[in-house]
């Protein structure tokens, strides 16, 4: 495991490639060790437990980590992606817990080792397998969601983490409202304790970037006392 994860560190010890997990839990608090670990271990996390997040529309290919050990709400279940499009683990209380055909297990709680193995062998799966390419448009933007890029007007554009972070959860939202709260959550996850400032220290970057006026917005359009959507055709 330890030279699985030299191979995405740079000399100076940080992360340079991360591989993608979306984590569903009706009590996300529950898992904060799972996903400390797992960033620590060059992993991108993303933690939600709504059954409407517009994230999960978007996340064919990469690796799904589902909370079983509690009920799962029945829409939940509904709105995860089509069976076979993502690997997926069921985190369950015995391992002669029922989950649904095709999907791993693994006891939790329990060794995070032995959630990380398994996560490895389904990482190591999926990379064998061609996923769709999932692209989201607005207006002159291009945001590839595997390749993690954007561009603008054909020209790419250079975002920090965070700020990719920020225009894929507010794109995926297709107009709808994300409220800094949300977004907090989307990018830091829930365990995050900053303000909500942040969020709007990165997206005044963000617009700086992808040339936009807040005054007159062309993509990212802001609600006050609310958060963020996609400025208006």
């Amino acid at each position: 495991m330890q030279q699985q994860r030299d191979n995405v560190l740079n000399d100076q010890g940080y992360c340079v490639i991360t591989n993608r997990i979306l984590i569903v839990s009706p009590r996300p608090a529950s898992l904060r060790s799972l996903v400390a670990e797992l960033a620590n271990r060059c992993y991108d996390v993303l933690l939600l437990h709504h059954a409407d997040d517009p994230l999960l529309g978007m996340v064919q290919g990469h690796i799904i980590v589902i909370d079983r050990t509690a009920e799962l709400p029945q829409s939940m279940s509904a709105a995860l992606p089509a069976k076979g499009t993502s690997p997926v683990l069921a985190l369950v209380s015995s391992m002669d817990a029922a989950v649904p055909e095709g999907e791993q297990r693994v006891v939790w709680p329990g060794s995070i080792d032995d959630v990380y193995a398994v996560i490895e062998r389904l990482a190591s799966d999926a990379s064998l397998l061609p996923g769709e390419h999932r692209t989201f448009l607005f207006k002159e933007l291009s945001l590839d969601a595997e390749r993690m890029t954007v561009a603008r007007a054909g020209s790419r554009v250079d975002l920090t983490k965070t700020e990719y972070d920020l225009l894929r959860a507010i794109m995926a939202g297709g107009g709808k409202v994300m409220s800094r709260q949300a977004l907090m959550n989307e990018v830091w996850g829930e365990s995050y304790f900053g303000g909500s400032n942040a969020v709007d220290v990165h997206i005044r970057s963000l617009r700086s970037k992808l040339g936009d006026d807040p005054k007159e917005p062309r993509y990212i359009a802001t609600v006050r006392g609310v958060g963020y959507r996609l400025a208006d055709e």
